[in-house]
């Protein structure tokens, strides 16, 4: 049996240590090594700690020795886990969760803010960006608090939007299939959910119609509710607009188009024209071919 450590190869025969060949001392070596296959780092081998070890058949010279290699081995490692984890893909994933943390949180601060204002100058038909933008703009000494909430609002909607504009930028570069197929918005909110493109291309049509829905589907599984038809895809204009009788088919007819737009993008980087004039036609032909309600009169 062998085991392969960070700095050499163990043979063992009989819970004996038959043979050990030692690495070179090249970290940057070690550490390609490290990345492309899983070796043992820290543990025993037959009772002895790698670090015995490694001194034992002179692969370090002295224990200090040994612990300052591991110690930059270590710290290179997680470099290289970090570079590798900033992707196109993470920025989209980010940028996607803040839009969603401002829309959260700027609409319970406008709710207050004009809960506040109701207080202080009586009804308005104002609301959200409408409102703070008029009280930002009274300069009146009395309402510094309110017009500094406001002020503090309209700045949550600018980041809002300066976010969407990149969110935008980086979803045509890095998914333009997807982009078009679901926009930008969804798009992104799917790359969210799965993970990843890779993880989103790996989905079935399946998988994607619900994906979003997982209370839906935990109440189903439990048989207290009727399987979901649709998940965050109801956001998809196609879908939420579909009379009620038909969202469950143009859902998944939207589902399987996501899902070949997410393969495109991920294993061919073509940009398929039709895909979206495809699935308006599908959209147009279920609608078409629904069946009518029977009528006894």
């Amino acid at each position: 049996m062998q085991i392969r450590t960070w700095f050499g190869i163990f043979t063992i025969d009989k819970d004996i240590i038959a043979n050990v060949e030692l690495f070179q001392k090249d970290i940057d070596a070690i550490l390609d090594r490290v990345l492309c296959e899983p070796l043992m780092l820290r543990g025993k081998i037959i009772g002895s700690d790698l670090r015995e070890l490694a001194v034992k058949y002179n692969f370090a010279s002295s224990y200090e020795e040994y612990d300052t290699m591991l110690h930059d081995l270590n710290i290179r490692i997680v470099k290289k886990q970090v570079e590798t984890a900033v992707t196109p893909e993470s920025q989209i994933i980010a940028s996607v969760e803040a839009i969603d943390d401002i829309d959260e949180t700027s609409n319970i601060l406008a709710e207050r803010l004009r809960e506040w204002y109701l207080l202080s100058l009586g009804e308005t038909n104002l609301k959200g960006k409408e409102l703070a933008s008029h009280i930002a703009g009274t300069n009146e000494q009395e309402f510094d608090p309110i017009e500094s909430l406001a002020s503090s609002i309209l700045g949550l909607y600018e980041s809002r939007s300066c976010i969407e504009e990149e969110l935008k930028r980086r979803m045509q570069e890095t998914a333009p299939n997807l982009t078009n197929v679901a926009g930008y918005l969804l798009g992104a909110r799917l790359l969210s959910i799965a993970g990843s493109l890779p993880k989103l291309a790996s989905m079935p049509s399946s998988t994607v119609q619900v994906i979003g829905a997982n209370n839906a589907l935990f109440k189903h599984l439990k048989g207290k509710a009727p399987s979901p038809k649709h998940g965050v895809i109801f956001r998809h204009p196609l879908v939420n607009s579909a009379p009620r009788k038909l969202r469950g088919k143009i859902a998944r007819a939207v589902a399987s188009k996501i899902s070949l737009a997410s393969r495109y993008d991920c294993y061919s980087g073509e940009v398929a024209g039709n895909l979206l004039k495809d699935l308006e036609k599908k959209v147009t032909y279920i609608k078409k071919h629904a069946k009518k309600p029977i009528s006894f009169l």
